[in-house]
């Protein structure tokens, strides 16, 4: 792994943040906890340093993007539910990039989810299946989505009987149409002008094909960028997109060790092989999570190992999250506003409710604003439902969230003051990897901000400063 390229990447993107960054969005990384080098694909389960899948990656040093045009990559947040792929050293984040899997307008409602641009995405409530799904935007389930609805989705694929579907593990309502939609799936029935995705035909003529030289062919897993004005829906027939870009989904370079998520399909037990959404696995020589774990379809693993050059994966360990032998969700920051009535608060912008929660350490043994807290429990449909929350003193290292009122703000020396509701004052700056949600550096005086960041010194050194909207 060509660690070294892809740092040197992350620092030149880093240094366009607030411009849209051409360029940037492409390639994959080193990864996981343990992991000299590598990439991690896998679903965001977590806060404290970013978790993905339960694998922790301290990201305090670097800013993510998502790629929303072809060659174009914006800053954005990593949100709980979201497919990301991480690139680290000894678990320390140096890329981070958000993957969503489809960006479209929902064609119609299906028994257990939706379709999208010809796909069939699935929802999942049942953590022993996979990441229970994430619903946002002002969605607070299945029921809540709509024909018609601009969505985001963030999935892994699923082999099926008759192919495959998506898995969604987050599903966001977007306000208005994108300008390029986004599709992802398994390549089926390869032609000189396209190929089949789904339900949807893609046509490739005159589309760039990522990485350079790769011919997309039946059974692997691309991603289909499109201007939106492109797609042909006619009555009766499969629609039809033409792509601007198509990028196969090519984990890294021989020899780079890899760990990958999803759910088991296609299971050689005798050639100890499955396939794990387009990648295949050699477990022969694996060590199985926890001990004795009998590998079937339809579970959902991380699989981590040794890319091998007709790119499959010699697997070193398989470990199984079904919210049993590891927690579902876990999250570690600041409590802010709790309702005491209801035990409902927010850690890391996650929605957490206490209700059945075990308190622990809090004095008094009671929850209160503002304190630091440690959560673990399960994934509900839009957030995290506690079994424990532990309150600690503030680690000094830690990332913490403070809400207030922003004034004397200075652009030039990126520093502003933020008033909490206390009276007290906090000296707050900002830097390149920060990052700014419904509000801008320019528009930040007098609006009611939640900030999250480091303190250094007395200074709260800020990587996310948001204006809350209601639905969001």
């Amino acid at each position: 792994m060509k660690t070294r390229k892809w740092l040197v990447q992350a620092i030149a993107c880093v240094l366009g943040v607030g411009l849209v960054l051409v360029g940037c969005g492409g390639g994959v990384g080193s990864g996981g906890t343990g992991m000299e080098s590598g990439v991690t694909m896998g679903t965001v389960n977590g806060f404290g340093s970013v978790i993905v899948d339960g694998d922790r990656f301290d990201d305090s040093d670097v800013a993510a993007f998502t790629e929303t045009a072809p060659g174009v990559s914006v800053q954005t947040a990593v949100r709980l539910g979201e497919r990301v792929e991480v690139e680290s050293d000894r678990g320390q984040a140096r890329r981070v990039r958000v993957e969503a899997t489809a960006l479209g307008a929902v064609e119609g409602l299906l028994a257990e989810g939706f379709s999208v641009l010809g796909q069939s995405v699935r929802i999942n409530a049942d953590a022993a299946r996979g990441p229970v799904t994430q619903f946002a935007g002002g969605y607070s389930g299945l029921a809540s989505v709509q024909p018609g609805d601009v969505v985001e989705v963030h999935a892994f694929v699923r082999r099926t009987a008759s192919g495959y579907e998506l898995q969604a593990t987050r599903v966001q309502r977007r306000d208005g149409a994108p300008v390029f939609v986004k599709v992802g799936g398994l390549v089926g029935a390869a032609d000189a002008s396209g190929f089949q995705l789904g339900g949807l035909r893609v046509l490739t003529g005159g589309a760039v094909v990522l990485p350079a030289g790769v011919v997309p062919t039946e059974g692997q897993r691309v991603s289909v960028l499109a201007p939106a004005a492109s797609l042909v829906v006619a009555p009766g027939a499969a629609p039809v997109l033409r792509a601007a870009q198509v990028r196969v989904a090519v984990p890294g370079q021989t020899g780079d060790e890899v760990a990958v998520s999803g759910v088991i399909g296609l299971l050689d037990a005798g050639a100890t092989r499955f396939d794990l959404g387009g990648t295949s696995v050699d477990f022969a020589a694996a060590t199985l999570k926890p001990e004795g774990l009998t590998l079937t379809d339809g579970l959902y693993v991380l699989a981590r190992g040794t890319l091998q050059a007709d790119g499959s994966l010699k697997a070193a360990t398989v470990r199984l999250r079904d919210g049993r032998s590891e927690a579902e969700a876990q999250l570690k920051g600041t409590l802010i506003g709790l309702d005491v009535s209801t035990l409902r608060f927010e850690v890391r912008g996650v929605a957490v409710d206490a209700r059945t929660a075990e308190i622990e350490g809090c004095p008094g043994g009671a929850l209160a604003e503002g304190v630091f807290v440690e959560v673990e429990g399960r994934l509900g449909p839009t957030g995290v439902i506690a079994k424990s929350v532990h309150c600690e003193d503030e680690p000094g290292d830690a990332v913490v969230e403070r809400k207030g009122t922003a004034g004397g703000v200075d652009l030039g020396a990126r520093r502003f003051t933020l008033t909490l509701s206390s009276g007290a004052t906090l000296p707050v700056s900002w830097n390149d990897v920060t990052y700014f949600e419904n509000v801008t550096a320019a528009t930040l005086a007098g609006q009611r901000v939640e900030v999250e960041g480091k303190l250094v010194d007395g200074v709260m050194q800020a990587r996310k400063i948001e204006v809350e909207i209601a639905g969001d």
